[in-house]
């Protein structure tokens, strides 16, 4: 599941280099977009950068911030719209403090455009606009946003969730609005406490496989074998002398247990899955998609909700007797 929604930001910036652009063609300034709005994120995120073209080596260009990064000329805003009419209009932000991990384009910061306006669904479309005041160039890109799920397993009247017993569970849940894609990462959470007494949060995440719902509003299900919760977790935690570790519960009312269910849009998906192709052994061109009007990318809608669960005690005992947990200095 690495290809997962979890990880799907980690993919966008690839189209920052582009494989459409004519090489032998007179320069054409292209934008290239990318956001998913998140009706339960506190702030929403944009990046608005450049396709380069350029003579020489594009790795090396591709390490130079000025060659995907424009410099502070774009007026970029979010616009809400109802019955196709702009209700409101929300100025976006630049900043470059978000760290960005290694890799083939420039590091360690990225430029992107951000807003704390909360993201309605009732219905309304959003609209993203970039305008580069210099050129007059400008690209945008319209969205439905995704709505909540209804989560059925794990169920909302049982605070608690089991590990030490054979057998299968199935988490399911119906989704909202605009949701087609859907994906679960299970989150342990937990904190070390070492022999001075300094106290770290850590987490332990279970991917499952991405699920494609056939229609809005439709149940998807999740599979896993119970025990194989302390394989994975144990796959992940380090043997540490002189560290004990315990469940976090740190935060009041939040169990050690996450479920995070995410839902996308269609396009999510379609872009998805041409940014990770299935392997098929052959070697073939990817077909162009992007929902951007006068430049490239994807503008589009996710979700992230999250349910807490405590862990009974016999999965709490289980810590002990597990080939893969024992030796790891949980205490309860």
């Amino acid at each position: 599941m690495k290809k997962s929604l979890l990880f799907f930001f980690a993919a966008l910036t690839l189209a920052s280099c582009s494989e459409e652009i004519d090489l032998t063609a007179d320069y054409k300034e292209t934008m290239v977009l990318y956001g998913l709005l998140d009706p339960n994120a506190t702030n929403q995120y944009v990046r608005v950068s450049k396709a380069f073209l350029g003579e020489g080596n594009t790795l090396q260009m591709a390490q130079q911030s000025d060659s995907i990064n424009y410099a502070n000329v774009l007026d970029v805003r979010l616009e809400r719209l109802s019955n196709g009419v702009v209700v409101n209009t929300y100025p976006m932000t630049r900043i470059d403090t978000i760290p960005k991990e290694n890799g083939v384009f420039a590091a360690p910061y990225q430029v992107i455009y951000t807003t704390n306006q909360r993201i309605l669904t009732d219905g309304s479309l959003y609209r993203i606009v970039a305008r580069n005041t210099e050129t007059g160039v400008e690209a945008s890109s319209t969205t439905r946003i995704v709505g909540s799920m209804q989560v059925f397993n794990p169920s909302p009247t049982v605070p608690v969730v089991d590990f030490s017993a054979f057998g299968e569970t199935r988490p399911r849940i119906k989704g909202g609005d605009n949701g087609r894609l859907f994906g679960l990462v299970m989150r342990f959470r937990y904190i070390e406490i070492d022999s001075l007494g300094a106290v770290t949060r850590h987490t332990a995440d279970w991917l499952f496989p991405d699920q494609l719902a056939t229609q809005t509003g439709e149940q998807v299900e999740f599979v896993y074998q119970r025990q194989d919760f302390y394989r994975i977790i144990g796959s992940q935690i380090p043997v540490k002398a002189g560290v004990t570790r315990k469940l976090d519960t740190l935060t009041v009312g939040l169990g050690a247990i996450e479920f995070r269910f995410y839902s996308a849009t269609e396009d999510v998906y379609t872009y998805q899955q041409l940014v990770n192709p299935a392997n098929t052994g052959v070697v073939q061109d990817r077909p162009s998609f992007t929902t951007v009007e006068n430049g490239l990318g994807l503008f589009s809608s996710r979700l992230l909700q999250q349910e807490y669960r405590n862990l009974t005690a016999n999965s709490l005992a289980a810590f002990d007797t597990s080939a893969y947990t024992r030796d790891l200095n949980f205490s309860f």
